[in-house]
């Protein structure tokens, strides 16, 4: 059956749509970003610091004060000062802190939105360059996200009077 939208309709439909998409995208960065192939991991504390905002953020957060990241940075450290070696934590926890999504808060497309980590060290840890690698291929994901997936098919049948079940001023899309 033909699906029936009336053309008044189709700037709240295009808001709601942009809306979703914009959403969903944020969803999908904060998530990458917690991903350990896209981020340094050690403890896994700064993996689950990202947040987003409407305000900038401000990195206030040390791993000293966060269970399981601390336990887990004490144990690497007393390995480093038993044998004079770093090695890499066996059970680094990534678990964000911060979480987006449908049962959290839902950003305006048309306001600022800020993405940022918590983790005091955070400056530290960016310079190793896997932010810069993941920012240079965000463009691609912005446009396949925010793009739409289908045809949009104006005016197949536009009706003036409207006809049976089909209102005045509706477009009727097959």
């Amino acid at each position: 059956m033909p699906v029936t939208r009336r053309l008044e309709d189709l700037p709240k439909d295009l808001d709601s749509q942009i809306s979703a998409d914009f959403n969903e995208l944020l969803q999908e960065v904060h998530t990458d970003l917690s991903d350990k192939n896209e981020m340094p991991v050690w403890t896994g504390f700064f993996a689950s610091s990202w947040k987003i905002q409407g305000t900038p953020l401000i990195p206030t957060d040390k791993v000293e004060n966060y269970e399981p990241w601390a336990s887990i940075k004490r144990e690497a450290s007393l390995e480093f000062f038993r044998t004079g070696k770093s090695s890499r934590p066996k059970n680094p926890k990534i678990e964000p802190r911060f979480p987006i999504g449908e049962e959290q808060r839902i950003f305006n497309y048309r306001k600022p939105v800020y993405i940022g980590n918590k983790a005091v060290y955070s400056i530290y840890v960016l310079e190793s360059g896997r932010l810069q690698r993941y920012l240079g291929g965000l463009g691609k994901k912005i446009k396949r996200k925010m793009t739409d997936k289908g045809k949009v098919r104006f005016g197949q049948r536009y009706t003036t009077k409207g006809f049976g079940s089909v209102k005045p001023k509706t477009i009727i899309q097959y």
